[in-house]
């Protein structure tokens, strides 16, 4: 034990109290107990204050905020003075965790939205086409005459007293509508299904077989004998998509050689499709190696009427051939001993009373060694026939000279007759009438054929009495061994035991002292973590703060700049102003001059035209005079009249022009009452964005919180499998 060690394990043992050591004259399992219900104890106690918050989700809406749409502030991923990798992990893993959780809470919502809306949708598709119908009454064909005391007053006591009614409410078609829509939707599942995950060789091969089975029943109906709502039924399955009219020109992908390939050019298996040339290839494989017989396609063996329709017939010769051979078991069936021929003989040509075999090529075979044939004589490895032949010598039975058969004399002479025919003699076997045995040799022969029987069973009764002996000290001998490894295993029991014992008690002193250790350092790594989170939240805190200077400064700024804009603008609307008025008083002032010019040319002119008139005559200048007075007082008229013109329009220029500014003076409040507005919208959105932030800081911290504790509880047990490891060892001894 190193000195860190021995530092560290004085530490722990100075924290711990009287009740956390461990007493290790105790029984070790109970030690262990105990150990268990602490950690069990404590695992509680980390938990319950996170179980409050994680149990429920997080609502995403928090006064009208909904925080999942902002990032998370920078100040999360901000780690100063953070050197443990323990916790630079969880500080990143913590976000990202809370990211996907919100990304799958906002998945769930859209989709539980989505589903409602669909619902609503078709519910309204139901209801717009829903069409109104009449219930069906159909009254029996003798109804019962109804008493007053025993009439069923509503549909409730009808069904109450579990009468049968007397009509049924069908739909428009006249079938019950849940079994009508039942029918379609099982029709319809069964048939136009599309698995997610892929549709496996045997549920494919069955829904083609169900379907090739419905198409038959609907070909074999005769239409002219049909009922009419069977043929309108059978149109009504046509017009949908589970009979589908194939197009001999489309293309299917082999399933061997992957080419695409003329929809009549493929041969069609259970669960594939493949080219000729491919199907031929995989049936000659299948015929010349007999682990891949019968010929298959994803585990489904092909029907052989498959096989032969597309198959050469050279093929389906040898595929012929090779299915009687392959039929028979391996063990029975019987090839040509020549090693050169060396073919399967076929059942027809084997003699089970002679044991042979005949090859085509006339080669003779043993059916019992497999070997050539052994003429008239018996085969060697004929056990079953060596076995009779013994037996026939000790019981003395004969055989018969023309046929070979045994024969048991009973009782009468020696003169036998077999059931071929020959008679011969029971002494020598001769034909009858060759020889001179006499009865006293077949009586020799049969009390000698009775003595070996009785020596043989003598025999045997030895043979089973020694058996028995033998037996009996073979049982004893293992009793004893028995009985002597029991008490080498009992004994090896208690000193396994014993270790056992000292190395749980050694294993539960070591775990305390770890479990302590880790206890130590997830508890100075909480409280890291704890001061990591504050400085967090100052920062947040900081940052936010700064965002709201910067916000009221650039909204400061940006009045300013609009003020100042503004009141340049109304200094030039004022210049231009007042340019405008004097550039129309000029005009007016240049267009009285033209008229006053024009008028005192008139005027001259018209006084010439007077004094030349008036020039010799009497009272020549008060005739000017009286006669100029009505045209200066005209003139003078006119000019009035003008003059109040020109001051009416230059009125109405003024106030042309004080519109104007008006209106922009209304742009202009507009103006600033939008860019009051905008800086508001950006401080309603700062303050949202803080919201969200805190509400970010304080899931990230619940996560964070989360993660150590179940980092702290993973690695409390990642060794408490190694308590258990003598015990499990010995089990499994």
């Amino acid at each position: 034990m190193t000195t860190s060690t021995v530092e560290l394990h004085t530490l722990v043992s100075a924290s711990l109290g009287p009740e956390d050591c461990i007493d290790f004259y105790e029984n070790p399992y109970t030690a262990l107990g105990k150990l268990q219900d602490a950690v069990k104890r404590k695992s509680k106690e980390l938990e319950s204050p996170i179980s409050t918050s994680t149990e429920k989700p997080a609502d995403g809406d928090i006064n009208g905020i909904d925080w999942h749409e902002y990032d998370p502030p920078a100040a999360l991923r901000k780690t100063p003075n953070v050197t443990s990798q323990i916790l630079l992990d969880i500080v990143f893993t913590s976000i990202e965790n809370v990211k996907t959780r919100v990304g799958e809470e906002q998945r769930l919502k859209k989709e539980a939205a989505e589903e409602a809306a669909r619902r609503t949708a078709e519910e309204k598709q139901k209801a717009k086409g829903k069409e109104p119908y009449l219930p069906i009454f159909i009254p029996p064909e003798d109804p019962p005459a109804e008493s007053s005391g025993t009439r069923v007053k509503n549909s409730k006591d009808l069904v109450m007293s579990g009468a049968v009614p007397d009509f049924v409410l069908l739909g428009p078609p006249g079938v019950p509508i849940k079994e009508e829509k039942r029918r379609k939707f099982a029709l319809r599942n069964l048939f136009q299904r599309s698995p997610e995950g892929g549709e496996s060789s045997a549920a494919g091969r069955a829904r083609e077989a169900l379907q090739h089975k419905l198409e038959t029943k609907i070909m074999s109906v005769d239409p002219k004998s049909a009922d009419p709502k069977t043929l309108e039924a059978i149109a009504a399955l046509k017009k949908t998509k589970l009979f589908r009219t194939a197009d001999p020109n489309a293309l299917v992908e082999c399933v061997s050689c992957l080419d695409d390939v003329p929809l009549k050019d493929t041969v069609k298996v259970p669960c594939h499709s493949y080219c000729r040339d491919c199907f031929v290839r995989l049936v000659t494989a299948a015929v010349q190696n007999e682990q891949q017989w019968p010929p298959k396609c994803c585990l489904n063996q092909i029907p052989f009427k498959t096989v032969l329709k597309n198959i050469p017939d050279e093929l389906k010769k040898t595929f012929h051939e090779r299915s009687s051979e392959w039929e028979i078991p391996v063990s029975e069936r019987v090839y040509c001993h020549v090693p050169d021929c060396g073919v399967w003989i076929k059942p027809g040509k084997i003699s089970l009373a002679r044991r042979q075999a005949r090859c085509e090529r006339n080669h003779v075979t043993c059916t019992i060694c497999r070997g050539q044939a052994h003429g008239n004589n018996d085969c060697p490895q004929d056990q079953d026939l060596n076995l009779t032949n013994l037996l026939a010598e000790e019981e003395g039975w004969k055989h018969c000279y023309s046929c070979h058969a045994l024969v048991e004399h009973k009782e009468a002479c020696q003169h036998m007759t077999c059931r071929c025919g020959a008679q011969f003699c029971y002494v020598c076997g001769l034909r009858w009438r060759t020889c001179g045995c006499t009865m006293e040799q077949l009586h020799a022969i049969k009390q000698a054929a009775e003595a070996r029987r009785g020596q043989r069973v003598i025999n045997e009764r030895a043979e089973a009495e020694e058996l028995r002996e033998i037996l009996a000290q073979i049982e004893e001998f293992e009793r004893q061994e028995a009985w002597t490894r029991e008490i080498e295993r009992l004994e090896l029991e208690r000193l396994e035991l014993e270790r056992w014992q000292a190395e749980v008690e050694k294993r539960l002193k070591m775990e305390q002292i770890r479990r302590q250790e880790v206890e130590i350092k997830y508890q100075q790594l909480r409280e890291m973590l704890d001061e990591l989170h504050e400085l967090q939240q100052v920062m947040a805190d900081s940052k936010q703060d700064e965002y709201a200077r910067d916000l009221a400064a650039e909204a400061e700024s940006a009045k300013k700049q609009l003020e100042e804009r503004q009141q340049a603008e109304r200094d030039n609307l004022d210049s231009l102003m007042q340019i405008k008025i004097r550039a129309r008083e000029d005009k007016y002032d240049k267009e009285y001059a033209a008229r006053a010019d024009l008028e005192h040319q008139l005027e001259e002119d018209y006084l010439a035209q007077l004094r030349d008139f008036w020039a010799d005559k009497v009272d020549g200048e008060e005739r000017v005079e009286a006669s100029m007075l009505p045209l200066r007082q005209r003139m003078d008229l006119a000019y009035r009249t003008w003059q109040r013109w020109r001051d009416d329009q230059l009125h109405h220029y003024r106030t042309k022009l004080e519109d104007e500014r008006t209106v922009k003076e209304e742009l202009m409040y507009s103006a600033r009452k939008r860019n009051d507005a905008a800086y508001v919208d950006k401080e309603t959105d700062l303050t949202r964005r803080m919201v969200a932030e805190k509400k970010w800081i304080q899931e990230v911290i619940l996560e964070r919180e989360r993660l150590l504790v179940g980092m702290e509880l993973r690695e409390t047990e990642d060794d408490a499998d190694s308590l258990f490891a003598a015990e499990t060892n010995e089990n499994n001894e």
